[in-house]
């Protein structure tokens, strides 16, 4: 049952302590400190320590105003599917506000676990921003009346965000620009790439999970489960009827080896997600990630490089640092934007805890406002 459950715990998984946080940026920034974590090949370090970075105090003190947030569930498709779309509007004062940003999860592609990650970045922005979380088709929070049951391929949710994104309206003087997190920066890379500069205008990707990684034997193990259609049908069914407990400190109990780790609103969001259609969703989506990223279209990164931002972060298996360093080789993708955070405790679910999502939330601010397209 838990070996199952790891397509989601292994995203929570805590990685080994790295003393200081190191950003790359191509040939953009100069070594600040004398002894770099790490320095890909033809690529200038940055390490980052207590003075360079902010203090854990002053991005809470960032993240504490309130703002308005509307949350609402939306139909999509011809049978109806609920979606879940959460809203941050810029400062009233704002007429056109510089940035419009579409936040894209990683799967199971659910809004509610990036709104504090959300309201942080739209507060570092002094407010100057829309702010957008898309949802997956069928992958919400809490089970409503009309939840079909159905699971979705990748490929419907790609389909399903570029015909999202068709409908919007920018009101940003800059266009709009995708957050896509973990398989969140492969949909905003595909929606790039099909709807063009006038639909998407930039994208920063977050742990970007694009390529299976054939160097990991944990995604080996992870495909391999996802393939067995009964085994994922049963930790369905168990999932489910813990879920279906009436006694909550039993339900609270019997999912603690996944919550225990995480801050109390991510914890309590994971026990009302967990259940037996979220289960399917999750890791039947899952089976077509491994199925479509077997190779990198380099074609389509080469078109984009100018308009990519990617953030990476140590003992990630999903965004490993092989392959950042792998893109920095590329002589093709030269002028594409890369980041290392190596900060304590971030790791690729960082919307789980919400000090490592304060903090993230800094970088993808830092992203925005230098070599990232949307200053251009």
């Amino acid at each position: 049952f838990f070996s199952m459950l790891a397509t989601f715990a292994a995203r929570t998984r805590p990685v080994a302590r790295i003393p200081a946080s190191t950003i790359t940026r191509g040939t953009l920034l100069r070594a600040r400190c004398p002894q770099p974590v790490r320095m890909p090949p033809r690529t200038r370090s940055a390490v980052r320590g207590a003075c360079a970075t902010r203090t854990k105090a002053s991005i809470a003190d960032v993240s504490s105003p309130e703002v308005e947030v509307t949350s609402r569930v939306v139909r999509v498709g011809p049978r109806q599917i609920p979606t879940e779309l959460i809203t941050i509007p810029s400062d009233p004062s704002k007429k056109a506000p510089k940035y419009d940003l579409v936040i894209v999860p990683g799967n199971p592609g659910v809004p509610s676990f990036y709104e504090h990650y959300a309201k942080t970045l739209h507060n570092l922005m002094d407010g100057n921003v829309d702010i957008e979380i898309f949802g997956y088709k069928g992958h919400t929070t809490d089970r409503y009346a009309d939840t079909t049951g159905d699971w979705f391929t990748l490929q419907d949710q790609l389909d399903h965000l570029r015909q999202y994104l068709k409908l919007r309206n920018s009101r940003s003087r800059n266009g709009t620009v995708l957050v896509g997190h973990s398989i969140g920066a492969e949909m905003s890379l595909d929606a790039m790439d099909k709807l063009g500069a006038g639909v998407v205008h930039g994208v920063v990707g977050l742990m970007p999970f694009v390529l299976v990684n054939t160097e990991s034997a944990l995604q080996k193990f992870l495909s391999a489960m996802v393939h067995i259609t009964p085994l994922v049908y049963l930790v369905a069914a168990i999932v489910g009827f813990i879920g279906a407990l009436p006694i909550p400190g039993l339900k609270r109990l019997a999912f603690s080896p996944i919550t225990g780790t995480m801050s109390a609103s991510p914890a309590e969001l994971t026990r009302r997600w967990l259940r037996s259609d979220s289960i399917k969703n999750m890791a039947l989506m899952g089976r077509t990630e491994f199925d479509a990223l077997t190779a990198l279209d380099t074609s389509r990164w080469k078109r984009h490089k100018d308009r990519t931002s990617l953030l990476y972060c140590p003992g990630d298996h999903w965004a490993p640092l092989h392959q950042m360093e792998d893109f920095e080789r590329m002589k093709e993708l030269r002028g594409m934007e890369t980041m290392l955070e190596s900060a304590p405790g971030v790791d690729h679910a960082f919307v789980l805890h919400d000090e490592s999502a304060e903090l993230i939330a800094q970088r993808t601010k830092e992203l925005l406002e230098t070599q990232h397209a949307v200053e251009r």
